[in-house]
């Protein structure tokens, strides 16, 4: 035997470590983790692009002006009191 075939033996003599028989389900709850992280920001990045799809499309389109219409006003109502 080879000096390496006797190092190999010795390897597979030991004992494995206590703490490998809980990787498997911490890699799988890293991996769930990070597919949800990643699903958040997937969602965030949509809805950053909406929301200045929306405000790009507003600022095109053009707007009519607005008009008040005082339509069932109070007498009591604030700007009635101010004289407005």
């Amino acid at each position: 035997m080879t000096d390496l075939d006797q190092m190999l033996d010795a390897v597979r003599a030991t004992p494995t470590d206590a703490r490998l028989a809980g990787m498997d389900d911490a890699v799988l709850t890293g991996m769930a983790d990070r597919r949800e992280r990643m699903t958040a920001r997937r969602s965030l990045m949509l809805a950053g692009i909406v929301a200045i799809g929306i405000g790009w499309t507003g600022s095109i389109l053009p707007a009519a002006p607005a008009q008040a219409m005082p339509i069932g006003m109070s007498d009591y109502a604030p700007s009635r009191l101010l004289g407005q």
